[in-house]
């Protein structure tokens, strides 16, 4: 443990009062400046593979809007309707769903909607329907939605004649960080032992582990654009310096930096959220990056206790893996703890 690792230990330890297991079983911190790894700790129970959960978002579906985005394929400006002909809200732009200021309603329980004994063609047959049907809200605020993600799963299923999971498989990048999987009906690629154990589901009758925690996720099959990625911190870390190193201009085999900087930088104003294309920008006074992260941050985090943030004028990247969720939600105790460990990152890098 290095002179840095064992400040960040020790800080943590004061600020937990030496009870980590009380915001959360344990722990899994990297910390990338200037493109060298900085601190990689391990700190209470930890495990090889952890439940991504949102950071899908950015890890999947925003690289392959990024992809399609800059080999011309969409316009941001573009409607979802001319893409998905059964989308009856004719105005809705692919950069409103990816800002979240689309209106669709952050949430609906499609798995307790849909035939779950029925292959998972036909429930993404069911979900179209139920998507179909929704109403879009009257705010003007973006509201964080996974049914934006969901929507927008449709779209790359379209735009790639292909299912979700062969759009993941053949994007470009996703064989340098092989750790990073979707457990595909739900069945486990390694021992169930190898995995963070999330909560106790109420209608799986269980503690998950190695079953995806999000529950609409695990009704489609394990596979979506909002939830459902597990993998490892050190392929996390990889995939955010593929990201850092592309909008530094070196690594052309990703995107270009002029669409990183587009996807990454504010798409609506402060008074209607903190949001770039698909990524979370720093809120004033409860960013989940803490205080000292600049306002051209961006990030995102996951249910189940995950959180991946880049400053690109720090040049400072920290991915955070938790199961915070374990054994209940209703710890959420690890939600205050996050920005207290950025900040003293910040202040002892």
């Amino acid at each position: 443990m290095n002179t840095f690792e064992k400040k960040i230990s020790n800080e943590i330890k004061k600020i937990t009062h030496e009870n980590l297991c009380d915001y959360t079983p344990g722990l899994c911190l990297q910390v990338v400046q200037s493109g060298k790894l900085k601190a990689n700790l391990r700190l209470g129970e930890t495990y090889k593979y952890y439940d991504l959960a949102s950071l899908t978002k950015i890890i999947f579906t925003v690289p392959a809007f990024m992809a399609l985005y800059d080999e011309k394929r969409i316009g941001l400006n573009d409607h979802v309707s001319q893409i998905l002909n059964w989308w009856p809200h004719s105005q809705t732009q692919l950069s409103q769903v990816l800002s979240h200021s689309a209106r669709l309603p952050w949430w609906a329980p499609f798995y307790k909607k849909i035939n779950l004994k029925s292959s998972v063609a036909i429930r993404r047959e069911q979900v179209q329907k139920i998507l179909s049907k929704t109403k879009l809200t009257r705010s003007k605020k973006s509201v964080y939605s996974d049914l934006d993600f969901i929507l927008l799963g449709f779209v790359l299923e379209a735009l790639h004649d292909a299912s979700l999971l062969d759009v993941w498989q053949n994007v470009g990048w996703s064989e340098n960080v092989p750790s990073l999987h979707f457990n595909v009906s739900n069945k486990l690629k390694y021992k169930k032992s190898l995995y963070a154990p999330t909560e106790r589901c109420p209608w799986r009758k269980k503690i998950l582990q190695g079953e995806v925690h999000d529950d609409n996720t695990w009704a489609f099959g394990g596979v979506s654009t909002h939830a459902g990625l597990f993998g490892q911190i050190e392929d996390v870390t990889k995939y955010g310096m593929i990201l850092r190193d592309s909008l530094r201009g070196k690594n052309t085999d990703f995107v270009s930096p002029r669409t990183i900087k587009k996807f990454s930088r504010r798409a609506v104003s402060r008074a209607y959220g903190d949001w770039a294309l698909g990524f979370m920008m720093p809120t004033r006074g409860s960013a989940s990056c803490g205080q000292y992260f600049s306002p051209t941050s961006f990030g995102h985090t996951g249910f189940t206790g995950t959180s991946f943030w880049y400053d690109p004028k720090k040049d400072l990247q920290v991915v955070l893996l938790s199961n915070r969720v374990h054994p209940s939600r209703e710890n959420k105790k690890f939600v205050e703890l996050r920005p207290l460990i950025h900040d003293l990152i910040v202040k002892n890098i």
